[in-house]
């Protein structure tokens, strides 16, 4: 009794090292049903419908799951178009391989769609002419790969491995993988920088990086309302693009909050401001890690001073509240340059406390109570 009593399954070691074992399994089967089947033709693609039941009967070593798995994941690879619904045990299957076929004769078809399978040959090593064949180019495109892309690595692939002088049976299949390998590389690389932003004028963080810092972290809700005008200006100006704003946000209040809950710890009996009051030196820390001049927080201690000592409300910790102070008037001047630099008209330059509603400027925060 023979050991293979059923046709063998014939699969190209270079595809399925290239794109999984299982996937080049699933592509030859599918291969035998179109070249048994009857294609029609659309939109330049040769579509095959095959019942469910055959296509099992084909794969006895896998369950429908695994069928829908891997012809999603030869449709996610662009090898594979499906036509309706994804598989199911229940009813037909049509399908189609993602690439362009005209309606000429069945052999065409089927040289359009072969596999790669290098043939045996003695090992030697690359020549400074190696060229790949039209077919290593078309499995290539198979996999998505562009011909100029393909093409535009042939020079390197060619100098790396005479610098080497390394003997090989199969350069395509080498070829193929390589090619393959860059290609991924630089399609995640065009992913990442797609998802690339800077940051503008209404940036906002999102509800998870809002949700991390104030019900998981405990940070005041106001606390991080206050840290968004700096960060916006900050990145603004230096005019980065990234994809992780939310977490270089979370960053760059965890660090503020960490040192402003150290000053509330060091302060709370209420007490009125004195006249030659001065801001601890940790005050300046955190405007610096919110990117705030030193220069520009000392000009505004005057006129804090004496907008609280005309009001005579004691205050646990007037560190924090001066604090919260230059953090809006931080905000409010980002704001004023950027409303004059598109071209609206303000009635005044430096939005000083005198010049607008000192209610407004110093209204209650909860943080900095």
């Amino acid at each position: 009794m023979s050991l293979i009593p059923e046709k063998p399954i014939v699969i190209s070691p270079t595809l399925a090292a290239t794109i999984g074992l299982e996937e080049t399994v699933l592509l030859q089967l599918l291969q035998e049903c179109i070249s048994h089947g009857n294609p029609t033709f659309n939109n330049g693609f040769a579509w095959v419908t095959v019942s469910a039941g055959r296509l099992l009967n084909l794969a006895p070593f896998w369950q429908q799951d695994d069928v829908r798995r891997l012809t999603a994941s030869l449709h996610e690879k662009g090898l594979l178009l499906i036509g309706g619904v994804a598989f199911t045990s229940d009813q037909d299957f049509r399908f189609a391989f993602n690439e362009g076929s005209v309606a000429s004769t069945p052999n065409q078809l089927d040289s359009t769609r072969s596999l790669l399978v290098s043939k045996p040959s003695s090992a030697k090593t690359i020549g400074n002419t190696w060229q790949p064949s039209e077919d290593a180019l078309r499995q290539l495109g198979q996999l998505g790969v562009t011909r100029e892309f393909a093409q535009q690595q042939v020079p390197q692939f060619v100098a790396y491995w005479r610098d080497r002088n390394i003997p090989r049976h199969s350069w395509e299949s080498k070829y193929i993988k390589e090619v393959w390998r860059q290609w991924q590389q630089a399609e995640t690389s065009n992913n990442r920088r797609r998802k690339e932003v800077s940051v503008t004028s209404n940036w906002r963080p999102s509800v998870d990086a809002l949700d991390i810092l104030v019900n998981k972290g405990g940070i005041s809700t106001n606390f991080v309302e206050d840290a968004i005008p700096e960060f916006i200006l900050y990145w603004r100006d230096r005019g980065e693009v990234s994809s992780t704003w939310d977490s270089k946000f979370i960053q760059h209040v965890r660090r503020q909050w960490q040192f402003y809950s150290g000053m509330m710890e060091q302060e709370s009996m209420p007490r009125v401001i004195s006249e030659n009051w001065k801001p601890k030196e940790s005050v300046y820390d955190v405007l610096q890690m919110a990117n705030i001049d030193r220069p520009f927080a000392e000009q505004t201690i005057p006129e804090f001073v004496l907008y609280w000592q005309e009001n005579g409300t004691p205050q646990s910790s007037w560190s924090t509240r001066f604090l919260q102070y230059v953090k809006r008037q931080w905000a409010y001047q980002s704001k004023l340059l950027t409303d004059t630099s598109n071209g609206k008209q303000q009635g005044y330059s430096k939005g000083r406390i005198r010049d607008r509603s000192i209610i407004d400027a110093l209204s209650d925060r909860s943080w900095a109570s």
